[in-house]
């Protein structure tokens, strides 16, 4: 069964949401996992409907319960099923760093939350052709310091920094090469199966040509999950 991750960002008022929510219901989930992140506010909306819920990020300090966070028994009091962590967004505006990225995923694996981690090269790396090595390292840094039976509850969303937000189409071949060469990374050096999703600029006109990336196991999508009918139709071609 494929992924398709639904990352809302900061997106929507309470209303609209409650409006998308309800309107959600009616998507065909076509034997997808649909993966629900809305902003952590409006997560109680989503707590008894069909699908598996995520949040955008947990808490550092697990034990701490610090203003402004959002703690991990107050995320499973909600049936949060999945965690994306590393993400670009937080790596860039929040600086956070890989002990950090660590720490957060150590702390949601101890409270069987899944994690779907985020890892991608930046435009300055891709030019100076470090993007392997980049991505070697944000695998490795994490991986190395997990066990592997919890390898499972781990998702890795490639997401190249400069196809985030933007209307670039990536190149299909590249990332298809990117993705091989990430799952053989894995497969080589700590024996297990790690699904692999792809993220940037995901929409319904270009999602037929990424489908052709035959060892992908699915997408996560931004802007073009706010429109329920874009994802509808990115739905229908992933089935």
């Amino acid at each position: 069964m494929k992924h398709l991750i639904c990352n809302l960002k900061a997106n929507k008022t309470y209303y609209e949401m409650l409006i998308y929510r309800d309107n959600l219901r009616n998507i065909n989930k076509n034997n997808l996992n649909l993966i629900i992140a809305p902003t952590n506010i409006y997560l109680p909306l989503f707590k008894n409907e069909s699908l598996n819920l995520c949040c955008q990020d947990i808490a550092l300090n697990e034990n701490l319960n610090l203003t402004g966070d959002i703690s991990i028994e107050q995320l499973l009091s909600l049936d949060i099923k999945y965690t994306l962590i590393g993400h670009y967004d937080r790596r860039k505006y929040y600086h956070e760093t890989e002990e950090d990225i660590l720490k957060k995923i150590k702390n949601a694996l101890k409270h069987n939350i899944k994690i779907i981690y985020c890892i991608g090269e930046t435009k300055e790396e891709l030019d100076r052709k470090v993007e392997y090595l980049t991505l070697e390292k944000q695998i490795a840094r994490i991986l190395n310091n997990i066990p592997i039976e919890k390898h499972q509850d781990i998702i890795i969303a490639y997401e190249p920094a400069y196809l985030i937000g933007s209307n670039i189409t990536g190149d299909i071949k590249k990332i298809a090469t990117t993705i091989t060469f990430i799952k053989n990374l894995i497969t080589n050096y700590y024996g297990t199966h790690i699904d692999v999703v792809f993220g940037g600029n995901i929409n319904p006109d270009n999602i037929k040509d990424f489908m052709n990336i035959k060892n992908l196991d699915g997408f996560i999508i931004g802007s073009s999950c706010l429109d329920l009918a874009n994802l509808q139709k990115i739905m229908e071609y992933m089935t």
